[in-house]
């Protein structure tokens, strides 16, 4: 069983490198380093985390964070069978407080029972929401002052919650500058809290690229009608690097 676990986790991990995210597993491969301190915040079921265990290596520290019940304890059971000592699954919710919210979980057209398009977001764009369940949140900032923690990356898929994300992490932000790759899609959110996301990271010295198939594209050439609509796949974007 622990051998056929290992085989899906790989084969879906391919599937994103050759596939589904070229260009986040090429960034990801590229921007982990050995020894990095890496922050997977929505971290689902493993196939970026994958690619981050093997880059940062034993010397590495990685903090997986997902708060939907069943991914959750999906990761804790990955991570003893791939005997990743050094990461840490967390069951919470990123955001910018500490409290509880509730998390909105999508029917799922397959069949599977669990969602990589859970939100903890009220106002969502989810359709049908098949269950809700209630999770912890807390912010960036207090959970790496809590922990001591540097991080080097940030790797961020949260469906539409990500500027409260970066608002609870503004103090990591200007103080140490971590690389991001992060999910931001008008369809979650709309167009002017992506241009306010944009603007957040702008205002802390960040520069933005849109990852592009296998490559990158500045920032400066984004628009919606070419890079989010949603009736041209080739040319669809939701990923973003910022250093």
């Amino acid at each position: 069983m622990n051998l056929l676990e290992k085989i899906k986790l790989r084969h879906r991990a391919l599937k994103y490198k050759n596939s589904d995210d070229k260009g986040g597993i090429e960034y990801i491969n590229h921007a982990v380093k050995r020894g990095d301190t890496i922050f997977d915040i929505g971290a689902h079921k493993a196939g970026y985390l994958y690619f981050m265990e093997q880059k940062a290596g034993s010397e590495g520290k990685i903090y997986a964070f997902e708060p939907q019940s069943i991914l959750y304890t999906y990761l804790v059971k990955i991570k003893d069978i791939m005997h990743w000592a050094n990461v840490t699954i967390e069951k919470i919710a990123m955001s910018d407080n500490e409290g509880s919210v509730t998390l909105f979980i999508p029917s799922n057209k397959t069949g599977q029972s669990s969602s990589p398009s859970a939100t903890i977001l009220e106002n969502n764009t989810l359709g049908h929401v098949s269950k809700t369940e209630v999770v912890t949140t807390t912010t960036l900032d207090s959970y790496c002052l809590k922990h001591n923690i540097r991080p080097n990356l940030l790797k961020i898929d949260v469906e539409g919650n990500e500027l409260k994300v970066f608002q609870g992490g503004a103090n990591i932000l200007k103080n140490y500058k971590p690389k991001i790759i992060v999910e931001i899609e008008a369809l979650h959110v709309g167009r002017e809290k992506v241009l306010e996301t944009f603007e957040f990271l702008k205002n802390f010295g960040y520069e933005g690229k849109i990852v592009h198939d296998e490559g990158q594209i500045p920032l400066a050439d984004f628009s919606f009608e070419k890079y989010q609509n949603k009736d041209d796949k080739k040319n669809y974007c939701n990923n973003f690097v910022f250093e």
